[in-house]
């Protein structure tokens, strides 16, 4: 079968709901490794090392965006009395409606784009249904706007975590969407930090990074399960470590900020930094890792060097923040040009170490 099958038919199999993803790569590797048998073509047995799947075609797209219509016709009707019914009736029916679409397109049509996007509007109304009606008696009262609105979402005396978690853990279980369990990492990370500060006074970065190691423990544990990154477990530790990566930096970071205060010495550390993160994903064949974790030192980089200097009058921004950038960006375009080549002479390191086995293979 998988020697007859094109990826064509595949993917139109997965499309009617014949087959699900998962399946469909099984398939394909089984192809792959069949010809590769044949033609002695070793890297034909093995997938893309990194996949990020979100479309199974433009009908993804065309479905997605009568999703977040859908959407914006449930947000304008919270501002109004529409049809006599109640704000917090309006949120619940609109959980209860993307619930239903989730069952059509993902438990169906396997649709990941649009799946994705109802997992965040299911988990935001949902919950938000639960803490509008537990604090409706002080709500009904106020003279809402805009503004107000902002206010009340910002308040830190209503949970807002508790039910996201809760919600995006019955998402996931239900329709097992790897998108959905980065929403079941971020919220847990909402409700452990919240309840750790309020119990104990641990800073947010030692919880963040305490946290993040777990969800980066977790994802991979995925990995080691399909180092081949074959399944829909290497689009679980995918999203995981987009969490996870952040959320250790931010210690990093924070450190940074202490011992150097923003000094010449910063770039210098942030760029050791950086390339102590650049080899552990490339041990680990993770480029997300290292793609969220730079995006967020960008970020965290501009506040220690460029922030205070350019809100200076006339001043533009210093040397050192440039200089950073532009080597922590020569150093990613090495990475992504050399990958497999790096990666190459980097695992033989580790060929009798514990860890061997479950690292993914060398490619050429």
């Amino acid at each position: 079968m998988p020697g007859t099958l094109t990826p064509e038919d595949l993917n139109s199999a997965v499309e009617a709901g014949v087959i699900d993803a998962a399946q469909a790569e099984k398939l394909k590797a089984m192809r792959a490794a069949n010809n590769a048998a044949t033609t002695g073509d070793a890297e034909g047995v093995l997938a893309d090392e990194e996949r990020f799947r979100f479309l199974n075609g433009f009908n993804d797209v065309f479905l997605t965006i009568g999703v977040l219509l859908v959407a914006g016709a449930f947000l304008a009707a919270t501002s109004t009395s529409l049809f006599g019914i109640s704000w917090v009736s309006i949120l619940a029916l609109a959980a209860a409606t993307f619930w239903i679409l989730s069952e059509i397109l993902v438990a169906r049509l396997r649709a990941v784009l649009p799946g994705m996007v109802l997992s965040i509007l299911f988990v935001t109304f949902a919950a938000a249904a639960l803490v509008v009606q537990l604090h409706w008696d002080s709500l009904k009262a106020s003279t809402w706007d805009a503004d107000s609105e902002l206010a009340f979402w910002r308040n830190p005396t209503l949970t807002f975590g508790a039910p996201a978690l809760v919600a995006s853990l019955v998402y996931y279980f239900r329709f097992r969407l790897p998108f959905a369990l980065a929403l079941v990492a971020f919220f847990g990370y909402v409700v452990v930090s919240k309840g750790l500060v309020a119990l104990t006074g641990v800073t947010t970065p030692f919880i963040g990074f305490a946290y993040g190691i777990l969800v980066l423990l977790v994802a991979l544990a995925y990995d080691t399960r399909d180092p081949q990154r074959t399944t829909r477990l290497s689009d679980c530790a995918f999203w995981l470590h987009l969490v996870a990566a952040p959320l250790i930096v931010s210690l990093a970071i924070s450190l940074i900020d202490a011992t150097t205060h923003g000094s010449e010495s910063t770039s210098t550390v942030v760029l050791l930094t950086v390339l102590v993160l650049g080899i552990f994903a490339l041990v680990i064949d993770r480029r997300a890792l290292l793609v969220s974790s730079l995006l967020y030192f960008t970020l965290a980089v501009y506040d220690l060097l460029g922030a205070n200097h350019s809100a200076l009058p006339g001043a533009g921004m210093p040397s050192s923040f440039v200089l950073t950038l532009a080597l922590v960006g020569a150093f990613v375009l090495v990475l992504g040009i050399f990958w497999h080549p790096l990666r190459n002479r980097i695992l033989p390191i580790f060929k009798n170490s514990a860890i061997a086995p479950y690292l993914p293979p060398a490619r050429p």
